[in-house]
């Protein structure tokens, strides 16, 4: 039988495995067929995480009400 945690632990594993390989691969195109600059990707995705954390900080909050 397959231990529930250790079947989360797994799909966790491969959810962050995808999405880091994703990643990779939309920066490569952004800055080999986009021409962005290493430097204005990695600020964009800076201001993307902060609006994503700010977002759910914001909906947890207003879910409890």
């Amino acid at each position: 039988m397959l231990d529930p945690r250790e079947f989360r632990f797994r799909y966790f594993v491969g959810v962050v495995i995808a999405a880091i390989l994703i990643a990779a691969m939309l920066r490569h195109v952004l800055h080999v067929y986009g021409g962005l600059s290493r430097e204005d990707i990695r600020t964009d995705a800076l201001i993307a995480v902060l609006v994503i954390v700010l977002t759910t900080i914001l909906l947890r909050r207003l879910s409890r009400r």
